[in-house]
């Protein structure tokens, strides 16, 4: 069954994701595919309204995100999303486990390319 997000979460996360593409984010890091990024900041943007934090920027120096924070988003959104892109490609494959956190790993086609990069047969 697919989520059901508030409106002002909604708007938010686009609001953030229009940022990064306008900051040539995603560019930088050669992400094509925005769909693990707008999960994730729905996700992140969720936690931040249940916290009361949306709509009530009277936190520190006025800011959704401590830049501690932000810099974590950002490195998750990359990983997230290269983890996400080798598993469209068949690299990886993954699983939830019983505390519903994704873990990946390598499949047969994911190791035959580790093993051939080792070998130098492909750069």
């Amino acid at each position: 069954m697919p989520k059901v997000y508030q409106p002002i979460v909604i708007e938010e996360a686009e609001n953030l994701l229009v940022g990064l593409k306008d900051s040539k984010f995603f560019e930088e890091y050669e992400i094509t595919d925005l769909t693990f990024a707008k999960e994730y900041l729905l996700e992140i943007m969720t936690e931040k309204y249940i916290s009361g934090l949306i709509g009530d920027f009277d936190g520190e120096n006025g800011e959704l995100f401590t830049e501690e924070e932000f810099s974590k988003l950002l490195k998750e959104i990359v990983a997230g999303s290269i983890l996400n892109s080798l598993k469209e490609e068949g690299y990886l494959n993954s699983y939830e486990d019983e505390t519903t956190e994704e873990l990946f790993f390598l499949t047969e086609k994911g190791k035959k390319h580790l093993e051939d990069l080792n070998n130098g047969i492909i750069d």
